[in-house]
């Protein structure tokens, strides 16, 4: 659960991305108002950037930087997807990370969601380096949020494609995963997935 004023603070920042990268106002006093908003225009203009743009930036003006909360809204989509695709029996018989990101590669091959070259896995040991490329969802959102400078608590751009790969992994290895930045090339990053211990 999130506080009422980060909430307002993502509405609020959410509205001010689609005024000035979309060209229109909307209005939205609460997350279900913009949610309801959203979906009105959502065949017309990529609405999950100012989402992004509100979570991410909002974490940042809070807290000094993206963390955990961008994070469990990062790891949540993901799940549902490979829920939505019905997936997860054959994520769940991953025999590691490397396994669990190269099924989940292969299933958005197969469906056409991305090229075999879009998404490039190297086995680490405890950890996966991920070259990205291709299309990608957050490359506007992710071009603004680092003109702005905002950081993760690594100090590092923070990559919502990442993040949702190791979304896929906690949701399929039932373990705490998380995602660094290693090379800020938008759309072709790198970084790496491994397994978060306390």
């Amino acid at each position: 659960m999130i506080s009422p004023s980060y909430a307002s603070l993502i509405v609020d920042l959410a509205l001010k991305y689609i005024k000035e990268n979309f060209g229109f106002e909307g209005v939205a006093r609460s997350l279900d108002e913009l949610e309801d908003f959203l979906l009105k225009i959502a065949d017309d203009y990529p609405v999950e950037e100012a989402v992004v743009y509100g979570i991410y930036k909002g974490e940042s003006m809070l807290a000094g930087a993206v963390g955990p909360i961008c994070r469990r809204f990062g790891k949540e989509a993901p799940k549902k997807l490979v829920q939505s695709l019905e997936a997860t029996n054959v994520l769940k018989e991953s025999r590691g990370l490397y396994d669990c990101l190269s099924k989940y590669k292969d299933i958005l091959v197969k469906i056409g969601f991305i090229k075999n070259e879009d998404l490039v896995l190297e086995d680490l040991g405890d950890e996966v380096l991920v070259k990205l490329g291709g299309r990608c969802t957050y490359l506007n959102v992710c071009t603004q949020l680092n003109k702005e400078e905002v950081r993760d608590v690594y100090g590092l751009m923070p990559c919502g494609r990442l993040i949702a790969l190791a979304g896929i992994a906690e949701a399929s290895l039932n373990k705490i995963f998380d995602a660094k930045l290693v090379s800020y090339n938008p759309p072709n990053c790198s970084g790496k997935i491994f397994e978060y211990k306390k």
